[in-house]
């Protein structure tokens, strides 16, 4: 970016070589007059290079940016091209594994009707847990193939029926409930295990597999580099703004009253003397 101090001029014609070298070394021996204007200059000097710095970083941040959503979206036109699934992977593995405890729960009264022991029975569990799980991911697996769904379907159904009538007899026999009663009892753990991995497969089917998930976190994590980058390079042109507001008071009263050459206009050599003062400044 280039500097200016002060109003735009136009660039100098061959023929004012000299005119340009007297402009050059007049602010010479003025600046030696004033070691506080070096200063301030050399402060300017180091902030506009640092605002380049902060430029190419800003530069880079915003191809991170452009780079990573490109694989985003690659990766969602092929895991997940109509949007559906809105949960990153550990959220969505969070909430099945918050499902599959919450079921472990009515499978354990399930698993009790077996008339096991106590290790006995929470063997049952585990098994009736990793079924219930394995129900879950099997309705994903199968999302585009409906024979299987419909096959994995009657299976689970199949295997709640098989619970229901153990829970029921149970209750009947050792419980010594009424039928009634004891098939309410039973249908409502077993409505409630089915409802609960019927919900684990929905989590599962609006969950982002892994590689999507990462895809987003990384497109969340350029875009936050991104906004950091711009948000020190503001910070860096506002402090090279203000660096050239003093240069700017302390250059322009001397810059118009410097006594000009013989036979030189003011106008014209208040222009040489501007362009010798921009000089000192890095143009990019």
């Amino acid at each position: 970016m280039a500097i200016n101090t002060f109003a735009e001029h136009g660039e100098p014609e061959p023929d004012d070589t000299v005119l340009e070298a007297q402009a050059s070394a007049a602010l010479e021996r003025w600046l030696q007059d004033h070691p506080a204007v070096v200063g301030e200059i050399q402060d300017t000097v180091r902030a506009h290079i640092h605002l380049q710095e902060l430029d190419g970083r800003t530069r880079e941040a915003d191809k991170a940016v452009q780079a990573a959503e490109h694989r985003r979206g690659t990766l969602a036109t092929r895991l997940d091209p109509g949007g559906q699934r809105i949960f990153g992977f550990t959220l969505g593995a969070a909430l099945v594994a918050v499902l599959v405890i919450l079921d472990a729960i009515p499978l354990n009264w399930a698993a009790q009707a077996f008339g096991l022991n106590s290790a006995g029975t929470w063997l049952v569990t585990f098994i009736l847990v990793i079924a219930s799980l394995a129900a879950m991911l099997g309705f994903e697996v199968t999302r585009g193939h409906p024979r299987r769904r419909a096959l994995l379907a009657a299976v689970v159904t199949a295997g709640y029926l098989a619970l229901l009538g153990l829970r029921t007899e149970f209750l009947t026999t050792v419980a010594s409930e009424s039928f009634l009663m004891a098939v309410l009892q039973a249908t409502m753990l077993t409505a409630i295990s089915a409802g609960l991995v019927l919900c684990g497969s929905a989590v599962i089917a609006r969950t982002r597999p892994l590689s999507l998930s990462r895809a987003h976190d990384a497109v969340r994590r350029a875009r936050q580099a991104a906004a950091e980058a711009r948000a020190a390079q503001n910070q860096a042109a506002e402090r090279l703004q203000r660096h050239i507001g003093g240069l700017r008071q302390m250059l322009l009263p001397w810059a118009l009253g410097s006594p000009a050459p013989a036979g030189v206009g003011r106008a014209t050599w208040a222009a040489a003397l501007e362009r010798a003062i921009r000089a000192l400044f890095p143009v990019s």
